[in-house]
């Protein structure tokens, strides 16, 4: 069995929004919930969302890298992506579209899932629970439509992935052109150096891309490349032509050699 969540990110100025399954093989709660306590905050009354102000917050930002390091070790992730201007109608089924291809992967196939989502993703719990009664691909599972964030703390990593995504994405289209300083004491490379805002985010995330090698790669550059699509990303019929071609070329396949 495996763990699905589901939440969004909205970017309506450069004209998408991506929705993030994380994938977990167990439930995520309890060991979310002592990351929490860690960091010196109480799960049951906290909610960790990308969105917030993080600076000068020096337990939020250690809780967001331990959060992204358990979603290494512990998570893959799938994305979709919807034209911003139709999101309310567009992204639940969507989302149901990319886990119909998910669902083929080799690390899910076959097996029962619980799926959960966040508030908000389709019009009514009801209009919901329609578009999955009696689909044959989605019998394997067991949906939870309209969940609160907080008491589901899975739909928390998949904030993050949907937020990290967000900025690749924002970009790959060159909608932000921030840069950061990577803070990493033990890696001679990188730590001091001067980076994109997107190639440090990925950086963090690559490994969690649902993917599968190449089944024919041509060179060792081929080898070190895995495709993400269709598994782990999906792109509506609904995206205009600046950002559709971007996306593919950005989550499409994923390169997981060295970076040094």
């Amino acid at each position: 069995m495996a763990y699905l969540f589901l939440d969004d990110s909205k970017h309506h100025r450069s004209g998408f929004s991506l929705a993030a399954f994380a994938i977990c093989d167990v439930d995520p709660t309890e060991e979310m919930c002592a990351l929490f306590r860690k960091h010196g905050f109480d799960p049951s009354t906290f909610e960790f969302k990308s969105s917030a102000t993080m600076k000068d917050h020096k337990n939020l930002q250690a809780l967001r890298n331990s959060l992204k390091s358990f979603i290494t070790r512990n998570c893959k992730m799938a994305l979709c992506i919807v034209d911003s201007a139709d999101d309310v109608r567009k992204l639940g089924p969507a989302s149901l579209a990319l886990l119909r291809n998910a669902l083929k992967h080799p690390r899910l196939v076959g097996r029962q899932h619980e799926v959960f989502f966040d508030e908000g993703l389709f019009k009514q719990k009801s209009a919901a629970e329609d578009l999955v009664a009696g689909d044959a691909e989605l019998v394997g599972c067991n949906f939870h439509f309209e969940q609160d964030s907080k008491e589901i703390m899975g739909i928390q990593l998949a904030d993050i992935m949907a937020h990290t995504c967000s900025i690749m994405l924002l970009e790959a289209l060159g909608d932000i052109t921030k840069k950061v300083i990577v803070n990493a004491p033990g890696d001679s490379v990188y730590d001091g150096l001067e980076v994109e805002l997107g190639f440090e985010m990925w950086a963090g995330i690559r490994y969690a891309f649902l993917s599968q090698n190449k089944p024919y790669p041509k060179d060792d550059f081929d080898l070190a490349n895995v495709d993400v699509y269709p598994w782990g990303l999906y792109i509506d019929e609904s995206v205009n032509e600046r950002v559709a071609p971007a996306a593919m070329e950005r989550f499409g396949e994923n390169y997981l050699g060295c970076i040094h």
